[in-house]
């Protein structure tokens, strides 16, 4: 579009109104805030984070930098409900029950996650993810990703909670 008027005739056209026409129908102000929206983008889904380690017998705390918490902020100021979750360690071997689902599919059912999500400094639930498990790494800006799973079924769910992600994070960093 050359000139501001093409904008304008593009959204006349967009929105069927014809001034030359007898009836006209009022479309309503179309504003620049799309902050609710955006907000609304995430509400009622449960994102799971790991905040400790287990293996054998015992727990151990994860300690998440900045960054990651910074996601995780934005996750909840666009409406997501955060749980923490246990994480198998990444070192231990993972264990299959007998319908064959792994930690992830485990952690999804139980808690009824729509994702998970952590960071590549702990790469909680990287183990548990191989072929046809939907996962997603977001840049954090500071060389680390933020890494979304979900369970085998929810590949496309998890792309649509990636995109309202995105949205949210785009207007953070606009509004500083």
């Amino acid at each position: 579009m050359k000139t501001l008027r093409d904008p304008a005739l593009a959204l006349c056209a967009l929105s069927g109104v014809d001034p030359t026409e007898p009836v006209m129908v009022e479309v309503p102000l179309v504003h620049g805030d799309n902050t609710l929206t955006t907000a609304k983008a995430l509400e009622g889904r449960r994102v799971g984070f790991a905040d400790r380690y287990r293996g054998g017998n015992g727990h151990e705390l994860i300690e998440h930098r900045e960054p990651f918490l910074r996601a995780l902020d934005i996750l909840r100021r666009a409406g997501a409900q955060l749980l923490s979750v246990p994480a198998q360690r990444t070192d231990d071997i993972l264990r299959f029950n007998q319908n064959g689902r792994n930690e992830i599919d485990e952690l999804v059912s139980e808690f009824q996650l729509d994702a998970l999500v952590s960071d590549s400094q702990s790469a909680a639930f990287h183990a548990a993810c191989w072929s046809g498990y939907p996962v997603f790494g977001e840049p954090l800006g500071d060389g680390t990703t933020c890494w979304f799973y979900s369970a085998r079924w929810s590949k496309d769910s998890l792309a649509t909670l990636i995109q309202a992600y995105r949205s949210a994070r785009c207007l953070a960093d606009a509004q500083g």
